[in-house]
């Protein structure tokens, strides 16, 4: 009897621990995860994937690999924003929006080779990816290489539900130009495109409709900022500026 009530007590110690230390891991998922070399400095290289959060609101707070000399999370929108995965949503680490720069070791990633990366969450704890060396990449979201169009589009945006703990709608009003949902190639079509997404720095995604759903957030301060993009993926611009409009808020505890 004693017996089995010693192997019952593990037992229990070892669900509780899968629970308090793997329940939260599986409500992330890391996808897609690709490399392009630096236009900068070619020891560097650019790296993207795709974040998807089946829990509650998460936060990205650190990433790291042995196969790396070094490693950090950029943002151009902000270097203390926090990255912020809304509950059930994904998030996007991208050339346009804050990403991860990696200087690989010396001779340990050649184009189509892979290497281990491990992202940190707030509540989910470590996940692991592969990263593959996709080689150049194709697209150039800069604002150099972005269309200056007459007439240009104009955007703003509003709140049609405003933002709290459970998320909030955002509703896109636009000019001069016309949503389409086309092939990831498809040439430019003056004033035709779509929306890209972003909340603190993070992109969320591409958007083919004048409404935007946001999942729930933990508390803390954040902008949601919308830009539009040609079919081609260029931003349009004017005035040396991308076309877009951001709206700032806090969630309050």
């Amino acid at each position: 009897m004693k017996r089995i009530l010693i192997l019952l007590t593990l037992v229990i110690i070892g669900v509780a621990a899968f629970v308090l230390n793997g329940k939260s891991a599986e409500t992330i998922t890391l996808l897609d995860a690709r490399a392009v070399p630096s236009a900068m400095n070619d020891k560097m290289f650019m790296v993207g994937l795709r974040i998807e959060n089946s829990g509650p609101a998460d936060r990205l707070i650190g990433v790291s690999s042995p196969s790396a000399m070094h490693l950090s999370v950029m943002n151009p929108a902000s270097d203390t924003a926090a990255l912020i995965i809304p509950q059930d949503s994904a998030g996007i680490l991208a050339m346009d929006g804050a990403h991860i720069m990696l200087m690989p070791r010396a001779g340990s990633f050649d184009e189509g080779g892979f290497i281990p990366l491990d992202l940190e969450f707030e509540n989910a704890g470590t996940v692991s990816v592969r990263v593959r060396n996709a080689g150049a990449s194709t697209m150039d979201h800069s604002l150099e290489n972005g269309i200056v169009q007459t007439p240009s589009p104009g955007l703003t945006i509003a709140w049609e539900t405003p933002p709290t703990e459970q998320g909030a709608t955002v509703r896109l009003s636009t000019e001069n130009f016309t949503f389409i949902r086309t092939k990831d190639d498809a040439a430019h079509t003056p004033n035709h495109g779509h929306a890209h997404v972003y909340l603190n720095g993070l992109k969320l995604g591409r958007l083919y409709e004048p409404m935007f759903e946001l999942g729930a957030l933990a508390a803390g301060d954040y902008t949601l900022s919308i830009a539009l993009n040609s079919n081609d993926h260029r931003p349009y611009v004017r005035d040396g500026q991308s076309v877009s409009a951001a709206l700032e808020f806090t969630i309050t505890p």
